[in-house]
């Protein structure tokens, strides 16, 4: 359909016609034959009909969906998805109303300063371009090679999965300076009292080839010009650059490094230095 004028036409189209711009084939004679079935059994006349059909159809069955969904947030939540504007926002008062938790705020604008400068983001790449599976249920499998598999796998839910997680609500404080890393390293991980630490942490060298495509601990930088590599410059071909900040991991040795004590457990863990 690239004109008006198809809308007029009073047949459906050959299943030559029919083409899906994500695959970049045709469609099935099964699919074509469910298209004419359609056509007959609702007496269209031309295109435009088919067309509004297809849209009436479309509307319905997403009104159905999700006239299902307000009812199982009724009926678990009691709230009316309708009146919040997204699915977080939704997620947020369920969860106030469910728990019947207060929470309370900073008072200390130095604790609110002191948490948004931990604040980051996550981290989304891929650092590995190729990866080559060898192994005996590939028919290209070289014996004399080492034995290699690739998996793939998925995690899913994952804000769902750090909602469930104890999350903070109040009693908001700062510790003593005399903090030890026994001490640290010895808070269990289901504790009833969370930790935000800022640290200085060294990165020892040995780490470094074993760490090189994930490193621990990113930072959010300014990336100037002459961090860029010899290949990013190049792809610039004497255009102008823009520093930006990015989330970036690095193996740099952190000055005032404030995160979470379970990362920071995860990080001496894996040979990180305090």
């Amino acid at each position: 359909m690239d004109s008006h004028q198809k809308f007029d036409e009073e047949r459906l189209p050959s299943i030559d016609s029919f083409e899906s711009t994500l695959t970049g084939s045709g469609i099935s004679d099964e699919d074509y034959r469910h298209a004419q079935t359609v056509w007959n059994y609702f007496n269209l006349k031309n295109m435009g009909e088919y067309h509004d059909l297809y849209v009436k159809c479309d509307v319905l069955q997403l009104a159905d969906v999700f006239e299902n969904f307000r009812k199982l947030c009724q009926h678990y939540y009691g709230l009316d998805c309708v009146h919040l504007f997204t699915a977080p926002g939704l997620a947020w008062q369920s969860s106030l109303k469910m728990t019947d938790q207060p929470l309370e705020l900073f008072t200390d604008i130095n604790m609110h300063m002191f948490v948004e400068k931990g604040i980051r983001g996550g981290i989304s790449v891929i650092t590995k371009r190729f990866s080559q599976a060898n192994n005996k249920y590939l028919p290209n499998f070289d014996a004399s090679k080492s034995i290699k598999h690739i998996i793939y796998l998925d995690s899913n839910n994952l804000y769902g999965a750090s909602m469930v997680k104890s999350l903070p609500y109040g009693g908001f404080e700062w510790i003593s300076a005399d903090v030890t890393l026994d001490w640290i390293q010895s808070i269990p991980q289901d504790s009833s009292e969370g930790y935000i630490f800022e640290v200085d942490l060294k990165y020892p060298e040995e780490l470094h080839d074993i760490h090189n495509d994930y490193p621990l601990a990113p930072e959010k930088m300014d990336i100037k010009f002459e961090d860029l590599s010899e290949f990013s410059k190049a792809v610039l071909n004497g255009m102008k650059y823009t520093p930006s900040t990015k989330l970036v991991p690095n193996l740099k040795d952190k000055k005032n490094y404030i995160t979470y004590y379970k990362n920071l457990q995860f990080y001496l863990k894996h040979g990180l230095k305090l």
